[in-house]
Protein backbone atom coordinates (compact mmCIF):
# COMPACT_ATOMS: atom_id res chain seq x y z
CA UNK A 1 0.00 0.00 0.00
CA UNK A 2 1.49 3.52 -1.34
CA UNK A 3 1.29 6.20 1.84
CA UNK A 4 0.26 10.20 0.73
CA UNK A 5 0.48 12.72 3.06
CA UNK A 6 -1.76 15.86 1.77
CA UNK A 7 -1.36 19.36 4.02
CA UNK A 8 -3.93 21.71 4.72
CA UNK A 9 -3.79 22.76 8.30
CA UNK A 10 -5.21 26.36 7.86
CA UNK A 11 -8.95 27.09 7.98
CA UNK A 12 -12.01 25.14 7.52
CA UNK A 13 -13.41 26.44 5.12
CA UNK A 14 -9.84 25.90 2.96
CA UNK A 15 -9.67 22.08 4.23
CA UNK A 16 -13.06 21.48 3.43
CA UNK A 17 -12.03 22.68 -0.97
CA UNK A 18 -8.96 19.79 -0.68
CA UNK A 19 -12.23 17.27 -0.67
CA UNK A 20 -12.63 17.22 -4.09
CA UNK A 21 -8.51 16.73 -4.97
CA UNK A 22 -8.18 13.61 -2.27
CA UNK A 23 -11.46 11.83 -3.53
CA UNK A 24 -9.80 12.18 -6.97
CA UNK A 25 -6.67 10.46 -5.27
CA UNK A 26 -8.32 7.81 -3.25
CA UNK A 27 -10.89 6.84 -6.11
CA UNK A 28 -8.13 6.65 -9.07
CA UNK A 29 -5.77 5.06 -6.63
CA UNK A 30 -7.90 2.54 -4.45
CA UNK A 31 -4.41 1.06 -2.42
CA UNK A 32 -3.53 4.27 -1.53
CA UNK A 33 -3.65 5.58 2.17
CA UNK A 34 -4.08 9.09 2.55
CA UNK A 35 -3.33 11.24 5.92
CA UNK A 36 -3.90 14.81 6.51
CA UNK A 37 -1.71 17.72 7.84
CA UNK A 38 -4.92 19.44 9.67
CA UNK A 39 -5.55 22.47 11.89
CA UNK A 40 -5.97 20.43 15.26
CA UNK A 41 -9.46 22.10 15.82
CA UNK A 42 -10.55 19.71 12.80
CA UNK A 43 -8.67 16.78 13.76
CA UNK A 44 -12.07 14.82 13.72
CA UNK A 45 -12.35 15.34 9.70
CA UNK A 46 -11.68 11.73 9.29
CA UNK A 47 -14.51 10.29 11.26
CA UNK A 48 -16.92 12.17 8.41
CA UNK A 49 -15.42 11.48 5.25
CA UNK A 50 -14.04 8.21 2.95
CA UNK A 51 -11.06 10.29 1.42
CA UNK A 52 -8.92 10.60 5.01
CA UNK A 53 -7.16 7.74 6.55
CA UNK A 54 -5.26 9.23 9.58
CA UNK A 55 -5.00 13.08 10.24
CA UNK A 56 -1.94 14.30 12.08
CA UNK A 57 -1.73 17.79 13.81
CA UNK A 58 1.04 20.10 14.26
CA UNK A 59 3.36 19.25 17.14
CA UNK A 60 6.94 20.07 18.78
CA UNK A 61 8.10 16.43 17.17
CA UNK A 62 6.98 16.65 13.91
CA UNK A 63 9.85 15.98 11.49
CA UNK A 64 10.08 12.56 13.34
CA UNK A 65 6.39 11.36 13.82
CA UNK A 66 5.91 12.44 9.78
CA UNK A 67 8.99 10.29 9.42
CA UNK A 68 7.93 7.27 11.03
CA UNK A 69 5.19 6.83 8.89
CA UNK A 70 7.33 6.24 5.81
CA UNK A 71 5.20 7.97 3.69
CA UNK A 72 6.01 7.89 -0.02
CA UNK A 73 4.58 11.07 -1.38
CA UNK A 74 3.19 14.36 0.57
CA UNK A 75 0.91 17.25 -1.35
CA UNK A 76 0.99 20.60 0.37
CA UNK A 77 -2.19 22.11 -1.14
CA UNK A 78 -1.32 24.86 1.51
CA UNK A 79 2.22 24.92 3.23
CA UNK A 80 4.07 27.40 5.18
CA UNK A 81 8.01 28.08 4.65
CA UNK A 82 8.28 26.20 8.09
CA UNK A 83 6.37 23.38 7.17
CA UNK A 84 7.96 22.99 4.08
CA UNK A 85 10.77 22.78 5.84
CA UNK A 86 9.61 19.77 8.23
CA UNK A 87 8.54 17.65 5.05
CA UNK A 88 12.00 18.14 3.73
CA UNK A 89 13.62 17.15 6.49
CA UNK A 90 11.08 14.01 6.97
CA UNK A 91 12.72 12.44 4.20
CA UNK A 92 9.50 12.08 2.06
CA UNK A 93 11.02 10.78 -1.79
CA UNK A 94 8.23 12.94 -3.51
CA UNK A 95 6.87 16.24 -2.11
CA UNK A 96 4.27 17.99 -4.54
CA UNK A 97 3.19 21.74 -4.05
CA UNK A 98 2.14 24.49 -6.28
CA UNK A 99 5.58 26.77 -7.40
CA UNK A 100 5.04 29.50 -5.39
CA UNK A 101 6.50 31.21 -2.59
CA UNK A 102 9.71 30.73 -0.96
CA UNK A 103 8.62 27.55 0.67
CA UNK A 104 8.60 26.17 -3.14
CA UNK A 105 12.33 25.58 -2.39
CA UNK A 106 11.85 22.14 -0.06
CA UNK A 107 9.62 20.63 -3.08
CA UNK A 108 10.84 18.32 -5.96
CA UNK A 109 7.26 17.97 -7.52
CA UNK A 110 5.94 21.49 -8.52
CA UNK A 111 3.26 23.22 -10.56
CA UNK A 112 2.92 26.78 -11.28
CA UNK A 113 -0.81 27.81 -10.87
CA UNK A 114 -0.86 31.23 -10.02
CA UNK A 115 -3.47 30.78 -7.12
CA UNK A 116 -3.65 34.88 -6.58
CA UNK A 117 -4.85 35.82 -10.02
CA UNK A 118 -7.87 34.21 -9.15
CA UNK A 119 -8.51 32.72 -12.30
CA UNK A 120 -11.03 29.37 -10.76
CA UNK A 121 -12.05 28.24 -8.01
CA UNK A 122 -9.72 27.19 -5.21
CA UNK A 123 -10.79 23.73 -5.70
CA UNK A 124 -9.97 23.35 -9.00
CA UNK A 125 -6.26 24.60 -8.22
CA UNK A 126 -6.46 21.62 -5.51
CA UNK A 127 -7.96 19.50 -8.55
CA UNK A 128 -5.03 20.38 -10.85
CA UNK A 129 -2.60 19.61 -8.08
CA UNK A 130 -4.23 16.05 -7.76
CA UNK A 131 -4.26 15.24 -11.67
CA UNK A 132 -0.45 16.19 -11.51
CA UNK A 133 0.01 13.48 -8.72
CA UNK A 134 -2.06 11.15 -10.55
CA UNK A 135 0.01 11.40 -13.97
CA UNK A 136 3.42 12.12 -12.58
CA UNK A 137 2.87 8.14 -10.84
CA UNK A 138 0.76 6.57 -13.92
CA UNK A 139 -2.53 6.24 -12.08
CA UNK A 140 -5.14 6.81 -14.14
CA UNK A 141 -7.88 9.64 -13.07
CA UNK A 142 -11.21 8.56 -11.58
CA UNK A 143 -13.61 10.04 -9.70
CA UNK A 144 -16.98 8.44 -9.57
CA UNK A 145 -20.00 10.64 -8.16
CA UNK A 146 -19.91 9.81 -4.42
CA UNK A 147 -20.34 12.08 -1.72
CA UNK A 148 -18.15 14.14 0.21
CA UNK A 149 -18.92 13.50 3.10
CA UNK A 150 -21.02 10.36 5.22
CA UNK A 151 -23.46 11.66 8.06
CA UNK A 152 -26.10 9.78 9.86
CA UNK A 153 -29.48 10.02 7.81
CA UNK A 154 -31.40 13.13 9.33
CA UNK A 155 -35.27 13.38 9.23
CA UNK A 156 -37.04 13.75 6.68
CA UNK A 157 -37.32 17.32 5.09
CA UNK A 158 -40.42 16.82 3.11
CA UNK A 159 -42.46 16.52 6.55
CA UNK A 160 -41.96 19.97 7.42
CA UNK A 161 -44.34 22.56 7.23
CA UNK A 162 -41.88 25.18 6.44
CA UNK A 163 -38.93 25.51 4.81
CA UNK A 164 -35.27 26.02 7.39
CA UNK A 165 -33.21 28.06 6.30
CA UNK A 166 -29.81 28.57 8.07
CA UNK A 167 -28.09 31.87 8.53
CA UNK A 168 -24.99 32.01 9.46
CA UNK A 169 -24.12 36.31 9.91
CA UNK A 170 -20.30 36.63 10.82
CA UNK A 171 -17.06 35.05 9.10
CA UNK A 172 -14.66 35.74 12.14
CA UNK A 173 -12.60 38.00 10.57
CA UNK A 174 -11.81 36.39 7.30
CA UNK A 175 -14.06 38.30 5.16
CA UNK A 176 -16.69 40.63 5.12
CA UNK A 177 -20.42 40.19 4.97
CA UNK A 178 -24.05 41.45 5.06
CA UNK A 179 -24.48 43.73 7.80
CA UNK A 180 -26.61 42.12 10.55
CA UNK A 181 -29.38 44.38 9.71
CA UNK A 182 -29.38 43.30 6.09
CA UNK A 183 -29.08 39.80 7.33
CA UNK A 184 -32.03 40.35 9.00
CA UNK A 185 -34.32 42.36 6.19
CA UNK A 186 -33.00 39.69 3.82
CA UNK A 187 -35.24 36.91 6.08
CA UNK A 188 -38.25 39.35 6.60
CA UNK A 189 -37.95 39.13 2.49
CA UNK A 190 -37.57 35.71 2.24
CA UNK A 191 -40.89 35.08 4.81
CA UNK A 192 -43.00 37.67 2.37
CA UNK A 193 -42.39 34.96 -0.19
CA UNK A 194 -42.29 31.46 1.41
CA UNK A 195 -43.28 29.88 4.88
CA UNK A 196 -40.09 29.59 6.83
CA UNK A 197 -38.26 29.30 9.70
CA UNK A 198 -34.75 30.96 11.16
CA UNK A 199 -31.81 29.57 12.24
CA UNK A 200 -29.10 31.70 13.41
CA UNK A 201 -25.60 29.73 13.37
CA UNK A 202 -22.74 30.72 14.69
CA UNK A 203 -19.74 29.44 16.36
CA UNK A 204 -19.16 30.39 20.19
CA UNK A 205 -17.41 34.00 19.85
CA UNK A 206 -20.57 34.87 18.61
CA UNK A 207 -23.12 33.38 20.50
CA UNK A 208 -23.84 36.31 22.91
CA UNK A 209 -24.50 38.54 19.17
CA UNK A 210 -26.57 35.99 17.68
CA UNK A 211 -28.27 35.57 20.86
CA UNK A 212 -28.97 39.88 20.19
CA UNK A 213 -29.88 39.56 17.23
CA UNK A 214 -32.45 37.08 17.91
CA UNK A 215 -34.35 39.27 19.96
CA UNK A 216 -34.30 41.99 17.29
CA UNK A 217 -35.91 40.11 14.77
CA UNK A 218 -39.44 38.81 17.21
CA UNK A 219 -41.30 39.43 14.16
CA UNK A 220 -39.66 35.96 12.51
CA UNK A 221 -39.82 32.47 13.41
CA UNK A 222 -35.96 32.68 14.84
CA UNK A 223 -33.41 30.92 17.10
CA UNK A 224 -29.88 30.34 17.56
CA UNK A 225 -28.97 27.10 17.40
CA UNK A 226 -25.94 26.26 20.39
CA UNK A 227 -22.61 26.40 18.67
CA UNK A 228 -20.49 23.38 18.74
CA UNK A 229 -16.43 23.42 18.42
CA UNK A 230 -17.22 19.52 17.61
CA UNK A 231 -16.72 19.23 13.93
CA UNK A 232 -18.88 16.37 13.13
CA UNK A 233 -21.60 17.91 15.28
CA UNK A 234 -21.34 21.07 13.39
CA UNK A 235 -21.85 18.73 9.65
CA UNK A 236 -24.83 17.00 11.73
CA UNK A 237 -26.55 20.46 13.04
CA UNK A 238 -26.08 21.94 9.33
CA UNK A 239 -27.67 18.78 7.33
CA UNK A 240 -30.89 19.80 8.95
CA UNK A 241 -31.20 22.59 6.62
CA UNK A 242 -33.00 23.37 3.22
CA UNK A 243 -31.01 26.17 2.82
CA UNK A 244 -27.67 28.01 4.06
CA UNK A 245 -26.69 31.55 3.85
CA UNK A 246 -23.49 33.21 4.46
CA UNK A 247 -20.97 35.04 3.21
CA UNK A 248 -17.49 33.24 2.30
CA UNK A 249 -16.47 31.56 5.21
CA UNK A 250 -15.89 27.70 6.15
CA UNK A 251 -19.65 26.81 7.32
CA UNK A 252 -20.58 27.78 3.95
CA UNK A 253 -18.25 25.37 2.54
CA UNK A 254 -19.27 22.97 5.36
CA UNK A 255 -23.05 23.18 3.65
CA UNK A 256 -21.78 22.63 0.42
CA UNK A 257 -19.85 19.77 1.37
CA UNK A 258 -23.10 18.07 2.07
CA UNK A 259 -24.78 19.32 -1.24
CA UNK A 260 -27.13 22.02 0.77
CA UNK A 261 -28.68 24.44 -1.21
CA UNK A 262 -26.62 27.35 -0.41
CA UNK A 263 -26.69 31.42 -1.03
CA UNK A 264 -22.40 32.80 -0.93
CA UNK A 265 -22.15 36.52 -0.41
CA UNK A 266 -18.36 37.67 -1.72
CA UNK A 267 -16.62 40.98 -1.55
CA UNK A 268 -15.59 42.20 -5.11
CA UNK A 269 -11.28 41.76 -4.43
CA UNK A 270 -9.23 40.07 -6.10
CA UNK A 271 -8.29 37.25 -3.78
CA UNK A 272 -11.45 36.76 -2.33
CA UNK A 273 -14.07 36.75 -5.53
CA UNK A 274 -16.70 34.43 -5.54
CA UNK A 275 -15.27 32.67 -8.61
CA UNK A 276 -12.06 31.70 -6.63
CA UNK A 277 -14.21 30.67 -3.60
CA UNK A 278 -16.93 28.84 -5.40
CA UNK A 279 -18.29 25.68 -2.92
CA UNK A 280 -18.30 22.46 -3.98
CA UNK A 281 -22.14 21.74 -4.01
CA UNK A 282 -23.23 20.81 -7.54
CA UNK A 283 -24.56 24.14 -9.81
CA UNK A 284 -27.97 23.96 -8.95
CA UNK A 285 -28.16 23.94 -5.97
CA UNK A 286 -26.19 27.50 -5.38
CA UNK A 287 -26.64 31.35 -5.04
CA UNK A 288 -23.44 33.53 -5.06
CA UNK A 289 -23.58 37.72 -4.97
CA UNK A 290 -20.84 40.07 -5.35
CA UNK A 291 -20.84 43.41 -3.02
CA UNK A 292 -22.16 46.02 -5.21
CA UNK A 293 -21.48 48.91 -2.46
CA UNK A 294 -18.67 50.70 -1.51
CA UNK A 295 -18.65 50.02 2.39
CA UNK A 296 -15.78 49.11 3.80
CA UNK A 297 -17.09 46.85 6.24
CA UNK A 298 -20.31 45.37 5.01
CA UNK A 299 -21.15 43.62 1.26
CA UNK A 300 -24.14 45.33 -0.15
CA UNK A 301 -26.55 43.52 -1.96
CA UNK A 302 -30.15 44.51 -3.06
CA UNK A 303 -32.05 42.61 -0.87
CA UNK A 304 -35.19 42.53 -1.98
CA UNK A 305 -33.98 41.47 -5.53
CA UNK A 306 -32.20 38.77 -3.95
CA UNK A 307 -34.96 37.72 -2.10
CA UNK A 308 -37.03 36.96 -4.93
CA UNK A 309 -34.08 35.00 -6.71
CA UNK A 310 -33.20 32.33 -3.74
CA UNK A 311 -37.33 31.72 -3.61
CA UNK A 312 -37.40 31.41 -7.42
CA UNK A 313 -33.76 29.34 -7.75
CA UNK A 314 -33.98 27.61 -4.24
CA UNK A 315 -37.05 27.10 -2.03
CA UNK A 316 -39.91 26.62 -4.97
Amino acid sequence: MKKLLAVRNDKLGDLILTLPALKIIKSSVPDIEIDLLVNDKYSDIQLITDYIDNVICLNDNLIEDIASRNYDYSISFFSTFNTGYKLWRSNIKKRYAPATKLAQVFYNKKIKQNRSTSLKPEYEYNNDLAKYFLKDNYYRLKSPDNSYISLKKTDDASARTKKLIFIHPFTGGSSKTLSCDDFISLCIELNKLNNCSFILHCDSSDYQKCLELEKNASNLDIKTISPTGNLPKMFENINQCDLFIAGSTGPLHVAASLNKKTVGFYPTKTSSTLLRWDTINNGENKLSFSDVGNDDRYIKIDLSKTARLINENLLN
